[in-house]
């Protein structure tokens, strides 16, 4: 489906079995956009310009984006070793790399994408009270000490022209 021309779409997708059951949070800076576990996704329209995503599980995951309007991009959730549970780590997909493309697809023919509630989303952002303000500050730490994220730039966007 195509980008609405005044909106950026990301799709975040999760391919792997791995950590089947652990689900992963989501966010746009600070804005929840939602949770999910394993071989799902979720297709999201945000204003284009720079954003920040991130995801959270037993670690937080910070991806740097700039993003056009009328363009599609992919983020790919992948499962790490954790010390209790499954982590995080995202990745931007390149539209070129056909191996990594053709796997996101299949899954996106097999099932639609995720979707929330307004009430699934209070109810999530009450459950995870405090965890925005501490994935900001540890985004923000990091910046400060020179970290550098994985950035999703504005050419990787997907043509389906």
């Amino acid at each position: 489906e195509p980008a609405p021309k005044d909106k950026a779409v990301v799709y975040f997708t999760r391919t792997s079995y791995v950590g089947l059951i652990n689900n992963f949070s989501y966010f746009d800076s600070t804005k929840l956009i939602g949770v999910f576990d394993s071989r799902k996704y979720i297709r999201y329209e945000c204003e284009p310009g720079n954003r920040l995503f991130w995801a959270r599980s037993e670690n937080k995951s910070f991806i740097e984006a700039e993003l056009e309007a009328g363009k599609i991009y992919f983020i790919e959730a992948l499962p790490t070793m954790g010390l209790l549970k499954v982590g995080v780590e995202l990745k931007p997909i390149d539209p070129n790399d056909t191996k990594k493309m053709n796997k996101i697809f299949k899954l996106l023919k097999k099932k639609p994408s995720e979707s929330f509630s307004a009430q699934q989303i209070q109810a999530e952002r009450e459950r995870l009270k405090g965890v925005v303000d501490r994935g900001m500050k540890k985004y923000e730490k990091g910046k400060r000490q020179g970290r550098l994220n994985p950035q999703l730039k504005k050419t990787m966007s997907y043509n389906n022209n």
